[in-house]
């Protein structure tokens, strides 16, 4: 799997964190993921983390893998803008 640069960093602060992270890569975005809470994972998530790995994998571009990342942060309310 490769790593993947994003056009522009996204940057988040996950719910209860007290620090900003930027997420620069698609490697990134899988592990946030990953530890996504099971309580929060619904139709957004599971947009996000199909277009991650196919990004990952070569099947889709990483634009369109970081643009369901973003909507899916966006619509947690863990992107920082």
């Amino acid at each position: 799997m490769a790593e993947l640069r994003l056009t522009a960093p996204i940057r988040i602060k996950p719910a209860g964190a007290d620090t900003i992270r930027d997420v620069a890569t698609l490697r990134d975005a899988s592990e946030i993921l990953i530890d996504w809470p099971q309580g929060r994972r619904g139709p957004f998530y599971q947009a996000a983390r199909e277009q991650v790995e196919a990004a990952l994998d070569g099947k889709i571009s990483a634009a369109q893998a970081q643009e369901a990342f973003a909507a899916l942060c966006d619509h947690a309310g863990v992107l920082v803008r």
